[in-house]
């Protein structure tokens, strides 16, 4: 086990036999299991002892509609507009084709120099 896989099952709060094993080899990730021992212990001791007064709220900011349908505006008009520009694009891609070009044989290749003078030379008409 590599110590990222070991991190995130000590993360997860896994605990697989070969955590342990990596574990008892490895300082680093030690150290970070017993922070996280700490921190589990310390959250624990928290939730058991501390209750909020009555006094405690939390209060959460009112969001304005307009600006958050400004907002959305100023997401969606470059998107549709971008949308747009894809579906002409595909429009003018889709032209018709040139049957003639596409059913004309092609013409044959020309040899290059290296074919050329490897059919002279290997050709067994030799004197």
């Amino acid at each position: 086990m590599r110590c990222d896989d070991a991190a995130r099952a000590l993360y997860a709060g896994e605990s697989v036999p070969e955590l342990e094993i990596h574990l008892s080899a490895c300082d680093e990730c030690r150290l970070l299991a017993q922070d996280l021992a700490g921190l589990n212990r310390a959250f624990a001791r928290a939730r058991s002892e501390w209750a909020p007064s009555p006094a405690f709220k939390v209060r959460l900011p009112a969001v304005d509609w307009r600006r958050l349908a400004a907002a959305a505006c100023l997401l969606l008009l470059p998107l549709a507009g971008a949308a747009g520009m894809s579906l002409r694009s595909q429009a003018s891609v889709s032209a018709p084709a040139n049957l003639g070009a596409i059913l004309e044989p092609a013409a044959p290749p020309t040899p290059s120099d290296r074919e050329i003078l490897a059919s002279l030379l290997l050709s067994e008409d030799r004197p």
